[in-house]
């Protein structure tokens, strides 16, 4: 088990930083600008373990949303409306909604409705929980009729064969129950897991050989908002520079299992990017298997 740092507490926006990004001199200035430009990054997943039943699943994504004080309303509608644009067959969402549980919760009164053919979905991340219970949270979500993923797992049927979608709690603050989501999503044909961070992803592997999921999609990381030849000087990760520059951004491959790492859309201290853009996706599955 590799060794994991304390917990803290979620960064905070800087009241400077956000008067900075606002400013008329400043906001024009490459990183500034940067954090408020949202670039679409598409991915195609091929695996043997997807049915042909769910050969050509779209799926919306994005995470680390953070409206707030660097990132206002105007923001949540464009972002909804670019994800309603993708037509996807799932829409989910990675967590940290606002730069504080109360912006958080405000989020879900704000956003417009969002629109996918099968399911919409969403996660919950550290600045969430953060400073209180999932509850809240999930109740919001249902009036808005989104389904939440907290310890829990939402099945797909279709021809006869299952797709899983599934997260954990947050690693940080929440109370992660891997053993119980592995058993809720063990029996479906393909599990694609979308914890919020990826430090969680040591104990999801851990919990059984082969891995229950056979797709990983996190976000949290921000891609560390300042990237620099491809290494972010900072990462948010538990398990030190390493580990976080892993799996700060990008595809990865993980005991035979493709992992997504989101730079996320906002900011969680300084509304600067640079080498690190702000992102939201269309994942398509593909088949490579005979049913």
């Amino acid at each position: 088990m590799r060794r994991l740092r304390p917990v803290h507490p979620p960064h905070k926006p800087w009241a400077l930083g956000a008067a900075l990004a606002k400013h008329r001199l400043f906001r024009h200035l490459p990183p500034f600008r940067a954090a408020a430009e949202l670039n679409l990054k598409e991915y195609t997943v091929s695996s043997p373990d997807l049915p042909e039943a769910f050969d050509g699943l779209r799926i919306a994504y994005a995470s680390d949303i953070h409206y707030g004080a660097l990132l206002d309303e105007a923001r949540v509608r464009d972002l909804a409306e670019r994800l309603n644009a993708l037509d996807a067959d799932v829409l989910l969402l990675g967590g940290d909604y606002g730069d504080d549980t109360s912006h958080a919760l405000a989020f879900w009164k704000v956003v417009p409705e969002l629109r996918a053919r099968l399911a919409v979905c969403a996660v919950l991340g550290n600045h969430d929980r953060a400073e209180g219970p999932a509850e809240p949270f999930i109740i919001a979500m249902r009036e808005r009729g989104v389904t939440p993923l907290v310890n829990s797992t939402l099945t797909l049927k279709r021809d006869g064969h299952t797709l899983a979608l599934c997260s954990t709690d947050d690693f940080n603050h929440g109370t992660p129950d891997f053993a119980g989501v592995a058993a809720q999503a063990g029996s479906a044909d393909f599990v694609l897991y979308a914890p919020h961070s990826p430090d969680a992803l040591p104990q999801a592997f851990d919990v059984s050989t082969p891995p229950f999921f056979d797709l990983a999609v996190c976000g949290h990381t921000h891609g560390g908002q300042i990237s620099i030849f491809g290494i972010a000087p900072h990462t948010a990760s538990r398990y030190g520079f390493f580990f976080g520059n892993r799996f700060n951004s990008g595809m990865k491959t993980e005991q035979g299992v493709p992992v997504i790492v989101s730079n996320g859309v906002g900011t969680s201290w300084l509304s600067i990017r640079f080498g690190a853009p702000a992102q939201y996706h269309l994942i398509t599955l593909r088949s490579l298997r005979k049913d």
